[in-house]
């Protein structure tokens, strides 16, 4: 299966703090980031998680942390679940003494030895947001914040670090640079993209621009302008009944040759096969909670 089904489990608006479940069936999400700190954690199969140029490989049991503002591109080639959490970098920093939120680093294959512990007990702590969505208790939304609180406790002192100056989110030109430059993409992705003026946007000549984002992001910039578009194509595909050439046309692919290896190499299948795997997904979907783990 395909489909991406990502289905709100919580939404804890009033302390800037949001959960959902997720049941990736294939999915990809190309490099973005949010003002919010997100935590991942698998349930079952498996994430492959691209922070700051790095790649993780997550496997069921393990979470990560990325940071706030950090870019990041997740895919999952096969089925998966998982709890995604984002808290708002303010709510964090109003506990804070200095209201200056430290950096936070937490990635299971770049642990310490001697932090092992601490980041079992928030696995733990992970896994009783499960159980308590399928019971729906009647505190449902006091016992999912105590929760969090307490993973956000842990993170907080024992995986946090203090940013040099020029990592400090907002601060640092390369971030604010690549920030502008996704941000473009996302609003012209529809319409031919030409490299002399993304480059002119940023005052930049087009050898230096290209050679920025590639160092930077570790793929070349029509490449990801290209995935964006994929991106787009596959949520319409899965939400419309559209044609898909129709889709593919306003979504900013002229070349189709591309478009059907790029797909395929990105969601390991045919837009077509896609489409019918999401319908199936679909059918079953209004009774996820039959298939979590106990």
């Amino acid at each position: 299966m395909k489909q991406a089904i990502y289905e709100h489990l919580y939404d804890l608006e009033n302390t800037n703090i949001a959960i959902h479940y997720y049941t990736n069936r294939g999915s990809y999400f190309p490099a973005h980031w949010h003002p919010a700190i997100e935590l991942m954690y698998i349930l079952n199969g498996t994430g492959e998680i691209i922070v700051g140029g790095t790649r993780h490989i997550l496997v069921p049991g393990e979470f990560i942390v990325i940071d706030s503002n950090q870019i990041h591109e997740s895919q999952c080639a096969q089925a998966s679940m998982g709890v995604t959490i984002h808290v708002a970098r303010e709510f964090l920093e109003s506990y804070t003494e200095d209201s200056s939120l430290p950096g936070i680093d937490c990635m299971r294959d770049t642990l310490q030895k001697e932090k092992l512990p601490i980041y079992l007990e928030i696995c733990s702590l992970f896994k009783k947001l499960v159980p308590m969505y399928i019971q729906q208790p009647a505190a449902i939304r006091l016992g999912s914040e105590a929760i969090v609180m307490e993973i956000l406790f842990h993170l907080l002192n024992h995986f946090s670090y203090q940013l040099p100056a020029s990592q400090i989110p907002g601060t640092a030109r390369n971030q604010e640079r690549l920030q502008e430059i996704l941000l473009y993409v996302e609003k012209n992705y529809r319409h031919p993209i030409l490299l002399e003026d993304i480059a002119g946007e940023l005052g930049l000549n087009r050898e230096y621009f290209c050679r920025f984002f590639k160092q930077q992001m570790g793929v070349n910039f029509t490449r990801h302008v290209n995935q964006v578009r994929l991106s787009h194509i596959h949520h319409e595909l899965i939400a419309t009944e559209d044609p898909i050439m129709e889709i593919v046309d306003r979504n900013g692919f002229t070349n189709y040759k591309l478009f059907h290896k790029l797909f395929r190499e990105i969601y390991g299948c045919t837009p077509r096969e896609a489409r019918q795997e999401a319908k199936e997904a679909q059918e079953k979907s209004s009774h996820i909670k039959q298939i979590l783990p106990e």
